[in-house]
């Protein structure tokens, strides 16, 4: 049953990473910017709007005229928490619908320790992961920090290249990969050492929107993990919006005191919802040997 989400946000970098999120649950959805689309053409096909509004730009009660029980952006004029969205978004027993299932997942981890520490937390995540067909890890990083270098020919440098292509579709991932010793499914290393880097952020970002495509799609069950390492602060929600999962790799809890370990989980926590966000300490990862635990994990609340 198709229905209408409307979201009252005039900041559009806000309203994209929304639609994104949301669109990843409700894909029936017509989500539009009625700051931006003035028709109402999407009515038509619609069975009932639920409008999401900011408090900012308009108030509750012109909110409510245009849909019943309209939902605020935020409850503390903050933080953007997309699980209560969601959850609220849902239909009422006479307006079902189904959501389009996740049979894989993307998960993306961002290290701020040495390669080896980062690469056995991974081994180590990676057991935990839900069951799969396959696992692809996505190494977006310098040639220096790639954990495989492949001898086929196949490398990273080739699939972003490639990727830029109208032609490209997400099982193309595949034909660039190969087995490494950690039982991923890798194109390896870039060709040469930045280019990750030169190559720019939108092709890293239309990788990533094709590693979401596959690991989100109902044909196979597929697992993607990214490491994401050196990009700019500002350019991390676009390429981290349709991650299921983001995982901020931190030496130690002392860490956290640091204004930018701070500002980079406030900001991530704000734009991508805290359910998706998850701090780990590598510190601790020796305390799973010593007490036989799993991965001792740290949520950071905000």
């Amino acid at each position: 049953m198709a229905f209408t989400i409307k979201i009252y946000e005039k900041n559009e970098y806000i309203y994209s990473l929304l639609k994104k999120r949301l669109s990843c649950f409700y894909p029936d959805a017509y989500i539009v910017d009625p700051y931006f689309d003035e028709q109402d053409y999407e009515d038509r096909f619609s069975d009932f709007t639920r409008v999401i509004y900011d408090p900012k730009d308009i108030n509750e009660d012109e909110a409510s005229a245009i849909a019943s029980s309209p939902i605020k952006l935020t409850e503390d004029g903050g933080i953007i928490d997309c699980a209560r969205l969601i959850s609220m978004l849902r239909p009422t027993d006479d307006a079902p619908l189904i959501a389009k299932p996740l049979t894989g997942t993307l998960t993306a981890v961002i290290p701020f320790v040495y390669s080896d520490v980062r690469d056995n937390f991974i081994r180590d995540l990676s057991s935990g992961f839900p069951d799969s067909d396959m696992n692809i890890r996505l190494d977006f990083t310098s040639k220096l920090r790639s954990s495989w270098h492949s001898r086929s020919g196949c490398n990273m440098t080739s699939l972003l290249e490639a990727c830029r292509s109208k032609k490209f579709v997400p099982e193309d991932i595949l034909k660039y990969c190969n087995m490494n010793d950690s039982g991923f499914l890798t194109p390896g290393s870039t060709a040469n050492y930045d280019d990750v880097n030169d190559l720019g952020i939108n092709r890293s970002i239309t990788l990533m929107h094709h590693a979401a495509s596959l690991a989100h799609s109902d044909l196979r069950s597929i697992n993607v993990l990214s490491v994401i390492e050196g990009f700019r602060t500002k350019d991390l929600p676009e390429l981290l919006a349709e991650c299921d999962k983001a995982i901020i790799l931190l030496p130690a809890r002392s860490a956290i005191e640091d204004l930018g370990s701070k500002d980079l989980i406030s900001m991530l926590t704000k734009t991508l919802g805290r359910e998706r966000i998850e701090v780990y300490y590598a510190e601790e990862l020796s305390l799973r040997d010593k007490n036989g635990n799993n991965l001792i994990q740290r949520r950071f609340a905000v």
